[in-house]
């Protein structure tokens, strides 16, 4: 197993100085946020960074926004929404495989959308559908795309390991998979190791915090025993960490509204 971290949580820190902490506390890689137009996500720049500080890219974390000025939604009604999505999409594909990485972190509905925008029914084919076309992309150029299902306080479609294996068997791609997020996880199943095993050889990633989503030790998640269902499924991929504040906003991170001097506990 590679151990990662996801980018995202340091907020708008200077990459280098990310990247000079994850080298600090000996990283094999780091999951770079889906943004690959943003200045600070510049190929060339990056990949003399990830050499010098001994790092690999092992994801692409889609960002799944809901906002007025930007909503990335791939079960909208919308269909301008969807395509636009799609196309977001694209372009974290072709950043993944500039960078090396695996694969690209795809989410069927946006996060902080609570409410289906016609029917769960619906919107379910309308995502299903879209990420088809993505898939189609995505096998061309290699990347997996890594369903990942956020609890129900942050989205509505895809919650739990059960419904992320329905999806991705309905997209029905030999590059489409799933993920679990261990603080997702502690909210929605009923036997964390036991979900892992179900997931089996579908699972590609793996997003690490606690059950208050502070970093490893600092909740009541039993790591140990999903460690071992970790090894009992033979998991070669990454254990990325995703540690967040307890604020309602996951994406709060992304504008500035975290405190560096949690940084390092994030590490």
């Amino acid at each position: 197993m590679q151990y990662s971290i996801s980018n995202w949580i340091y907020a708008t820190e200077d990459l280098e100085k990310s990247f000079q902490r994850l080298a600090k506390y000996k990283y094999d890689a780091v999951e770079l946020e889906g943004e690959p137009d943003k200045e600070k996500y510049e190929p060339k720049k990056v990949k003399k960074m990830l050499q010098q500080y001994g790092l690999e890219v092992s994801s692409i974390a889609g960002m799944y926004l809901w906002k007025e000025e930007i909503k990335r939604d791939l079960a909208s009604s919308d269909k301008k929404i969807r395509e636009q999505t799609i196309i977001y999409l694209f372009k974290c594909i072709d950043y993944a495989q500039l960078m090396g990485a695996k694969l690209v972190i795809v989410v069927p509905a946006a996060v902080s959308k609570l409410a289906p925008s016609l029917s769960k029914k619906e919107d379910w084919k309308n995502s299903v559908k879209a990420v088809q076309e993505v898939a189609k992309y995505a096998e061309k150029k290699d990347i997996l795309l890594a369903i990942e299902p956020i609890n129900r306080y942050e989205t509505y479609l895809v919650n739990s390991v059960q419904d992320a294996l329905g999806y991705a068997r309905e997209v029905n791609s030999s590059h489409v998979k799933i993920m679990a997020d261990t603080f997702h996880m502690n909210i929605e199943e009923r036997d964390i190791p036991e979900a892992i095993r179900i997931a089996g050889n579908n699972l590609i990633n793996v997003h690490i915090a606690d059950s208050n989503r502070c970093s490893v030790g600092r909740g009541h998640i039993n790591f140990k025993a999903l460690i071992k269902a970790l090894k009992e499924i033979n998991y070669q991929y990454a254990l990325t960490l995703e540690p967040l504040p307890p604020v309602s906003d996951p994406y709060l991170a992304l504008e500035g509204g975290v405190s560096e001097n949690i940084f390092d506990q994030y590490a």
